[in-house]
């Protein structure tokens, strides 16, 4: 296709592109013939445009050229790839519409488009089809754009930030990095079993070694684990590792990278989520999480001085599972919490059980220097102070 404008362009830029001759190219959405006349409206990225046409100007057929004359628009179904070339108008019914003087069929639709007035509504086929449901509505074709734009805004505050992107196997010959189910696969050149990658944390941290002080990964995560709504075998995930720094340097960088993110993908910072309104330009609250199971059920765990007490004041909240140690009762009550960190917080000093490879805390060696993110009853993120310590390590 020889395309020389978007169908926004010329809506938006109209006033300068009255009259000039544009090449437009679209799928084919809507289509009528009155006679000597016929419309249509193409749909491409930006949106849609529409086609007048008129018998005594668009060229004949040519197939060698590939053009569409009037006397054979009939062969036209909608769903077809489209180009059409003319000038830019306004209808008498005011529409802005390019006049076509030539038309061609770049691809054709060997199958129909399902009903656009009804759309899918078969929610398995908007699933297992999901580039039909994007033709036929705007909006997932602008949240799928929306991530697009997400995630080039997470690469642009990073990098300003002095952070190096690297791309890290996804391949790998030992899984690590967290607690996670691999998917096992085996390399025919190597007569090996290798694993997907359960996390890049491993490689992130052997160029921390190597000397690169602040390193990222924008990387696949495959867990041969459970689907529901917030998991899934195959994931997408930011990974961030830097030297010379704590888990509090990151929890400043968290925050003003949700802010960043929000303001040049989508320009503001409010957003409804799961029916909450969040605001991600107020301070995040910062929360232990004793003290915030504290706040929430009356139960100072890290005051307990035996499991079986830790345990006995679990049951008392109605959690009858006892746990190993006092460190994950307190982690057990904390998802009684969960659900009421609705605003953007950040909730650090887990237990050092459930923490293994994260530095302890100076003041407290029981908990250990992490933070998760919660917004709207959702953990969305995990960070910690990584444990260097090698006698520990060893």
């Amino acid at each position: 296709s020889r395309r020389t404008h978007y169908a926004k362009a010329i809506v938006d830029g109209f006033a300068g592109l009255e009259g000039q001759a544009v090449t437009v190219a679209g799928r084919l959405m809507a289509w009528r013939k009155q006679g000597a006349l016929a419309f249509g409206h193409i749909q491409d990225q930006s949106g849609r445009i529409q086609l007048f046409l008129r018998r005594q100007l668009v060229q004949p057929t040519d197939a060698t050229a590939q053009t569409l004359g009037y006397a054979d628009l009939a062969l036209l179904d909608l769903g077809d790839v489209v180009e059409a070339t003319g000038k830019v108008v306004k209808t008498e019914r005011g529409e802005i519409s390019v006049l076509v003087e030539q038309f061609r069929l770049l691809t054709k639709a060997l199958r129909p488009l399902p009903d656009q007035w009804s759309g899918l509504k078969d929610r398995e086929q908007v699933l297992r089809k999901r580039y039909l449901d994007v033709i036929l509505d705007r909006q997932p074709q602008e949240r799928f754009a929306a991530i697009s734009r997400m995630v080039a805004a997470i690469r642009s505050f990073l990098n300003e930030r002095g952070f190096l992107e690297f791309q890290t196997p996804a391949i790998q010959p030992q899984y690590g990095g967290g607690t996670a189910k691999p998917f096992k696969t085996h390399v025919n050149a190597l007569g090996c079993d290798m694993y997907l990658a359960i996390s890049h944390e491993l490689y992130l941290k052997r160029l921390i070694v190597a000397g690169y002080d602040k390193v990222y990964t924008i990387g696949r995560y495959f867990r041969n684990e459970g689907i529901d709504r917030s998991h899934h075998p195959e994931f997408a995930m930011v990974e961030t590792m830097a030297a010379y720094e704590n888990y509090e340097y990151n929890m400043n960088l968290i925050e003003d990278m949700f802010r960043y993110v929000a303001m040049q993908a989508f320009g503001r910072t409010r957003f409804q989520v799961r029916g909450h309104e969040i605001d991600f330009s107020q301070p995040w609250r910062r929360v232990r999480m004793a003290d915030a199971v504290k706040a929430k059920t009356g139960v100072d765990f890290p005051a307990c001085t035996s499991v079986e007490e830790a345990n006995a004041k679990l049951a008392a909240l109605g959690i009858t599972e006892p746990q190993p140690t006092i460190g994950e009762a307190l982690a057990k009550a904390f998802e009684l919490v969960e659900p009421d960190l609705i605003q953007p917080t950040l909730v650090f000093g887990h237990p050092i059980e459930i923490s293994p490879l994260a530095k302890p805390m100076a003041e407290d060696p029981r908990f250990v220097e992490r933070f998760e993110i919660f917004i709207a009853g959702m953990e969305c993120g995990d960070n910690w102070s990584e444990q260097n310590d090698p006698a520990h390590l060893l």
